[in-house]
Parts: structure tokens; sequence; C-alpha cells
């Protein structure tokens, strides 16, 4: 992407280029530095029709809205800039870009209510985005704000029919757009379209042309068959074709979308929620009735859905006062009369029925919301532990046990890469297939064919990697028979080498007969197992895993640094599932 302006140019006074950021509908927005060192967010804006608004603009001040410094115009008032906050993380575009089927429930709906918060904002003090779309939401360092309202203009009933630019984005522009109506319905529209992009990961108008999606915007009812049920009402009237039939204020949208639980998205800070919607939820929490603010009942003709989901009832969008989420100074409203409609639990966790929920069913269901841009990150950082694991194990054998067999500095040396490879690489392996299984608490035969088969490619793969070294394994291998229980044919004593078939059967046989999956859960009662450790390395000493009696002490070294490289729940955390799961119908 080329730029009017390279690093190094200052067309600002006062401020330095250092790249550009990106292109959009009104102009480029670059990251510059002032004078004084302060990193801002500069747009170039194509046109300026008029000075109407500025100051307002610039006295908008909260959370979940980038911040707007200042207006300034070049000398020859060709060019006019707009100073802003950078933003130094992704764009909600980028989010939705490595998230092709949306998010999950939870981080969609605390997505869409800090959003809602911020245009919220905009809406009381008399301005409309106009041009709300995932390119211009910003997520940096927990905080979600959403940012280029700097072209917003005031509302007046004289003002809004007065525009003569089509302004926005056609994938998110309502229908009245194209008769220059900018009432702040075309905001609620917006918002219905990104909470459905949220949810499913696509928009519900499309085509491949802007004529095309126009038309569908024009034209269509939007198809919320694989919308969430919860969220099919809110969507359904935000998209209303026709303005009036619309939600008149953000507040009323925000109170037909069901609240995340904030403590299973803890990366996410909290919005700053409007005060008009927490006297609402008083409202409803005190006198079991929707406020005078709740939308009329969606018209399922106008919902392209299953008829008996269309239109659900109103207590599915229930919220708790127990699930406000609050920031900084904003005062926490917990009421203390619950509502009497049940909460619906969009994430039902599979229990056998009449069994009480434990702790460990709350903290699956937390780890069935991450995406697999955070499993892979915890997988990466487990195993980037588990070579500093692997490292040490090594050290402490050659401490305790290798240094005393005589071995010269050639041969310490290719024990210690082949002691520490094999134990890297199990705990790699038992990381790898941990993360499939990190929700699953079924299905043990199968988990222990599945181990038995990881278990026999790895004992190959440790003889090859013996083998490449030239180790002798009869140079640490008893002359006694361990093993009388063992079939003659398959006994390994001093004066044979291992075969393949010996080392692959063996260690399948110690994969399979010990839990590994266990310790790379976070899932898990400690972080450390000591006795379960110990239970390993006595499976180990049964099997004759060549070599001996090397093998015990490795297989419980290998199992604590699985556990030492994969995540665990604090103490903390482990108690505030079990009250979730004491109160689960409250969570839901």
């Amino acid at each position: 992407m080329k730029f009017t302006y390279s690093t190094g140019d200052t067309p600002l006074d006062g401020y330095t280029i250092k790249r550009g950021l990106g292109r959009g509908g009104f102009g480029e927005v670059y990251f510059a530095v002032s004078h004084v060192g302060k990193e801002v967010a500069l747009k170039k804006v194509d046109f300026m029709e008029a000075d109407r608004g500025d100051n307002l603009i610039l006295n908008i001040h909260h959370p979940n809205l980038v911040l707007l410094y200042d207006i300034k115009h070049t000398e020859n008032h060709e060019e006019s800039w707009i100073i802003m906050e950078y933003m130094s993380g992704n764009s909600l575009r980028d989010v939705l870009t490595r998230n092709p089927e949306g998010l999950s429930i939870e981080r969609a709906a605390a997505w869409f209510f800090a959003i809602a918060s911020g245009v919220h904002r905009l809406h009381e003090n008399g301005c409309v985005h106009r041009d709300l779309k995932p390119g211009n939401v910003f997520y940096s360092e927990g905080r979600i704000a959403v940012g280029d309202y700097g072209l917003s203009k005031l509302i007046s009933h004289s003002q809004r029919n007065n525009h003569t630019r089509s302004i926005g984005t056609c994938r998110y522009m309502a229908p009245e757009i194209g008769k220059g109506n900018y009432g702040r319905q075309i905001d609620i529209y917006a918002l219905g379209i990104m909470l459905y992009e949220l949810l499913i990961g696509d928009i519900p108008f499309d085509g491949e042309s802007d004529a095309e999606i126009l038309t569908k915007h024009l034209t269509q009812r939007p198809d919320l068959s694989k919308v969430p049920s919860a969220y099919r009402p809110a969507i359904a009237k935000a998209l209303e074709k026709d303005p009036n039939r619309r939600y008149q204020s953000v507040v009323e949208m925000m109170l037909n979308v069901p609240q995340p639980n904030y403590e299973l998205i803890p990366e996410l800070q909290r919005p700053q929620l409007p005060s008009e919607y927490l006297a609402a939820l008083d409202q409803i929490n005190a006198s079991d009735d929707r406020p005078t603010l709740e939308a009329k009942p969606v018209d399922p003709q106008n919902v392209v859905a299953p008829p008996p989901t269309v239109n659900p009832p109103q207590s599915e969008s229930t919220i708790t006062g127990t699930n406000i989420p609050t920031q900084q100074n904003v005062p926490v409203r917990q009421p203390q009369v619950q509502t009497k409609s049940p909460v619906v639990n969009p994430y039902p966790v599979p229990i056998s029925q009449g069994k009480p929920m434990t702790w460990q069913d709350m903290a699956i269901r937390e780890l069935t919301l991450k995406d697999k841009s955070q499993r892979i990150s915890e997988l990466t950082s487990s195993m980037i532990r588990s070579v500093v694991g692997a490292a040490a194990s090594t050290t402490l054998i050659f401490g305790i046990y290798l240094n005393n067999q005589g071995l010269s500095s050639v041969e310490s040396t290719q024990w210690f890469i082949w002691l520490m490879s094999i134990i890297m690489l199990s705990s790699w392996t038992v990381l790898v297939v941990g993360k499939f299984w990190e929700t699953s608490r079924d299905e043990i035969g199968t988990k222990r064919l599945v181990m038995f088969g990881v278990g026999a490619g790895l004992g190959a793969l440790y003889l090859g990697i013996g083998n490449f070294l030239k180790l002798d394994f009869n140079d640490l291998h008893s002359s006694n028979s361990y093993w009388p229980w063992i079939l003659e044919h398959w006994r390994f004593s001093t004066g044979e080498s291992p075969s393949y078939v010996h080392f692959a059967v063996f260690t399948g046989l110690l994969f399979s007969m010990c839990r590994w999956w266990n310790h790379a859960t976070p899932v898990r009662n400690s972080r450390y197992d000591i006795m379960s450790a110990f239970l390993f390395a006595m499976v180990a000493w049964f099997l004759p895993v060549a070599p001996q009696p090397l093998m015990p002490g490795v297989t419980a070294l290998t199992a604590l640094v699985i556990q030492f490289a994969s995540p665990s729940y604090t103490t903390a955390q482990r108690k505030e599932f079990e009250t979730q799961a004491s109160t689960w119908w409250q969570h839901g």
C-alpha cells in the first residue's frame, strides 16, 4: 500500500511521520511522533466540509472511544488532519479475519457491549459515527475502543436530511443512507450487522458488487438460522429496513442482548456501561417486568429463521445483577432481588442427569471458549517451558547417576543429548495430544489406544536417535534380569542390543498404561503431582524399557516436566469455579 507521505516527513507542523497504518474511506492514517515524543495517530482527511461540531467531538471522553486530541488544517487548507490516540493493537477486522467462523459467544458479546457503550456516548453528545465497521474498532492491552468518529456531525432535525455525500461502508450501511438520512439509527443498524458477524464470522448481506449488496440491504431479510437463539431478536430488530421500527437508542438494543460472563474472558476489560442501561437493569431485577425501554416483540414474519426459535421468551436474555461489568469509578449496581425467569445456558456442559456440577465442569466450559489462536499460543509457551524443564532434568540425572558411570566426555555428551531429546520429545507429544483432550473427561479406552500408538512411535524414534549417536545401552544395563515375568525372547540383558520392536512395544505400553494427558490439562487438582510421577516410574521399572535402571527416573522426571510446562488453574481460580458450580444456573 502506497501512502502520500513517507517516514520522516512532517506534513503537519510538530509531528513526524513514522509509518503508514492504513487507508479508509475518509483518508490515510499514519503513526507519528510529536516534537516532544508523544506517539499519536494522524488521520489525513480528504475533505472537511465545515468546522461544525469540531469542538464537540474533542470533548467526548469514554474508555470505549479512541481519544481525539485535536483537529488541524494545513496553512493552505488543502489538508485536514485529525490527531488522535495511537492504539497499538489490532482492529476488530484483524480479529475476525483470524476467526472466520466468528468468536465465542462470550467474546462476541463482550466486544458488542464495549462497542455499543462507546457509540452510546457519541449519541449522548449529539453525534453519529456514520462509518461504524470492524475496521474502525480497535483493541489494545485488553481495551476495546471505537475510532474514526472524527467526521461525525451534530444531529438535529434540520440537519438530518441535508447530507449530500453518501458516507459509510456498504456492507454495514443502513438502507436510509441512500436518501441522505443520517440519524442515529444508522449506527444501530451497523451494530446489528457487527453483532451478527461477531457470532457467525460472516455478514448477513454480501455480494459481488456494491450495487448487489445495497440491493440486499434494501430488500432482503437477514437469515438468522445460524445465530444463537438468544441473540436473534436483537439482531432482527436492529436490521429492520424502516428506521422507525428499529431500536430508537443503543441502550434499547443492549437490553435485548445477553450479557457475557466476564470472569470467563479476563483478557478483555469490562466496558463503562451507560447509566441508563444500569438503571434499567435495576428496574428489571426489582420488578420482574421489562422496563419501558424494552423493544416490542419481533414479528416472526420479518425474520428468516425456524419459527419456534425466532422470537424466544424474554427470559433468555435476562441478565442477573451479579455479572454487570463496571470499570474504574463506575458505580456497581447489584440488586438483591433476582428475576424469576431462568437464565439460558449458551454453553451447556454435558453431565450425567442428576450429577452435580463440579469445578472441573465449569473450568472445562471456560476452556471451550478459547479460540484457535489462544490454544496455539498456550501450546507454544508450554513447549518452550518443556525445553527448559528437559535441560534441568537431564542435568539432574547426570548429577545423581551418570557422573559415576565412568563415561568419557564424548560419551557424556552423547548421553546428555539423548536423554534431553527423549524427555523433550515425550513432553511435547503429551502436551500436543493433551491440548486436543483438555476439554474431554471421557473415552479413556480410546485415549489409551491413541497413547499406545504415540508411545510406540516415540520408542522407535528414541532407539533411532540412540543408534545415530552410537550409544551402547548395555553400558547402563544390569546383568541381573529385572523382569522374570517377561517372556524369554522379550528380555533384554547384558550382551544384547534392543530392537526397534522392543523399544516400540514397551514404550507404547508405558504411555498407554499411564494417564499422561491428566498431567497436561489445566483442569487438575494441583500443578505438581509427585505421587503420580512416582507411580509412572514404577510402571517403567516393571516394563523392560531400556536402558535400565535409568528409565524409571527419566519417566518420573518427564511427568514433572509436563506438569511444569502445562498451564494450571490456581487455588483461587479453582475456588471461583467451585462457587460457579454451586450456582451454575446463574452463569448460563
